[in-house]
């Protein structure tokens, strides 16, 4: 199934975009975006966001009740470039998957959607490797805060350096009880670490489902963690945790597996579904 207008050698140095965008060294970068435990980066500002220092991702966490959507959302502007500096650092070693994946569930001249994008590792891997010839149409959707804003500028910059001229983006934001409706119904759809992070995976699942075309191919992984009662999850949300058997179920109904593990085997293995025909 793989694609010939993917090239996989177009890659630019991992903290290029980091960089540029928040004035920082290359060593910087590593080190702001490197993961260890206690950790307390001194994240810089930009024209975008606020710094954040002297603080862990748990004490950003802690700045206030999470109760609410309301509140776990805004966690996500709290943390300033936290996970921008994080998601670059992390995908950094990861393209040979990221276009494994994408060779074999994107087309010429379709829709490819990342869903709770963060700094949107796999629309940058696909836009730096296609041929500037291909036609594409890529939305990304997070909620509103830096990693999201940040991801827009990298991808924004990409198309035009790269001269993508068959290449539209579209960036909605997921908002409050408003999940997002794209102008293009959906060929392909890659939600990655994600649903353990959003208050409904249920309904989540089916709004994008509803936007997905006939033999539409779904890339997703669902990390299952243990909440213990006395224990605060954080962002890895309880609601979400009490929604995985039957987000499961609802796929398993509606779509074929094609690749991957599958949901005993493999957990929190990345799978590909295929969406059955109606």
């Amino acid at each position: 199934m793989s694609n010939n207008y993917i090239n996989f050698s177009n890659q630019k140095p991992w903290y290029e975009d980091l960089c540029e965008y928040y004035k920082v060294t290359p060593e910087e970068a590593f080190e702001l975006g490197n993961r260890r435990p206690n950790r307390k980066p001194s994240l810089p500002a930009s024209e975008t966001t606020h710094a954040v220092t002297d603080m862990t991702f748990e004490d950003i966490w802690a700045l206030q009740e999470r109760n609410t959507v309301e509140d776990i959302f805004k966690f996500y502007k709290d943390q300033g470039a936290w996970a921008s500096f994080r998601q670059v650092v992390r995908h950094k070693d990861m393209k040979n998957f990221h276009l494994n994946l994408l060779s074999n569930t994107v087309r010429n001249n379709t829709t490819f959607c990342e869903y709770g994008c963060g700094v949107a590792p796999f629309s940058f891997s696909l836009l730096e490797n296609i041929s500037p010839e291909t036609e594409l149409r890529v939305c990304i959707s997070d909620v509103e805060c830096e990693h999201f804003t940040f991801a827009q500028w990298r991808l924004k910059k990409l198309i035009k350096d790269r001269e993508l001229k068959n290449v539209t983006l579209e960036a909605i934001a997921v908002k409050p009880g408003e999940l997002p409706r794209y102008s293009s119904s959906l060929d392909t759809v890659f939600i990655f670490e994600v649903l353990e992070h959003v208050p409904s995976p249920v309904e989540t699942f089916h709004n994008l489902m509803s936007q997905m075309n006939n033999n539409a191919l779904f890339c997703e992984n669902f990390i299952k963690h243990d909440h213990e009662e006395e224990h605060d999850p954080g962002p890895d949300l309880e609601s979400a945790a009490h929604e995985r058997e039957d987000y499961y179920q609802s796929l398993s109904n509606l779509f074929t597996l094609v690749g991957g593990q599958g949901i005993e085997e493999g957990p929190n293995e990345t799978r590909v579904w295929r969406k059955n025909s109606l």
